[in-house]
C-alpha cells in the first residue's frame, strides 16, 4: 500500500519573499461507501454485510446528536470528533457583544488516535509505516516516513479532515 503525492506549490510567501513548494497527498483511487465497508468488515467479524452496514447507518445519527449536545465522540483506534463553530471574520469589539449570530458554521473537527512508543516516539494509530510514492514518476521508488510523529494534535494539511455539518438535517 502507498499514498502518492504530487508537488504544489503555496499561496503564501515563506520569509525570504519567495513561494515555496511542498508534497501533496493525492486521491487516486475511488470513494469507498457504507456498503462495501461492511462487506469488509463482516469479512472479519461473526457480522454478516447487513448487521454491518446497519451498525454503521445507526452509528451516523448517534454519533450526531451526541456531538450537537456539545460531547466529544471518540473511536477508539480511529480518532476523536468534535464539533467547532465559524465566524469568518464577523468579530465584536467587547465580551458582551457576542452572540450566536456571529456563527457562520460548524464543522467537525477529528484528530485522530495516537500511539507513544520508546522507539518511533509519537505515531497516528492508522498511518504507522505509510509508504510514499511521487505521482508520475515510474521509477520512485518507495519513502517510508512517520507522518503523524510527534505532533499528535497537529498536521500541516490545509483545509484537510473538517466536514461540514448541516445543523439543521
Amino acid at each position: 500500500m502507498s499514498l502518492f503525492y504530487k508537488a504544489y506549490q503555496s499561496t503564501l510567501k515563506s520569509q525570504d519573499g519567495i513561494r515555496k513548494f511542498f508534497p501533496r497527498v493525492i486521491k487516486t483511487g475511488g470513494t469507498v461507501e457504507t456498503a462495501e465497508l461492511a462487506e469488509e468488515v463482516a469479512e472479519r467479524s461473526s457480522l454478516t454485510p447487513g448487521d454491518t452496514q446497519n451498525a454503521i447507518n445507526n452509528l451516523i445519527p448517534v454519533m450526531r446528536r451526541h456531538l450537537l449536545n456539545g460531547c466529544a465522540v471518540k473511536l477508539n483506534g480511529l480518532g476523536t470528533f468534535i464539533v467547532v463553530s465559524k465566524s469568518n471574520g464577523k468579530g465584536v469589539d467587547t465580551e458582551e457583544e457576542v452572540s450566536a449570530s456571529q456563527i457562520t458554521g460548524l464543522r467537525i473537527r477529528f484528530t485522530p488516535s495516537y500511539t507513544r512508543n520508546s522507539i518511533e516516539g509519537t505515531t497516528r494509530a492508522m498511518f504507522g509505516g505509510v509508504e510514499f510514492r511521487k505521482w508520475g514518476d515510474k521509477n520512485a521508488k518507495a519513502e517510508t516516513t512517520n507522518p503523524g510523529g510527534s505532533n499528535p494534535g497537529g498536521g500541516n494539511n490545509p483545509g484537510g479532515g473538517d466536514e461540514f455539518i448541516d445543523p439543521s438535517a
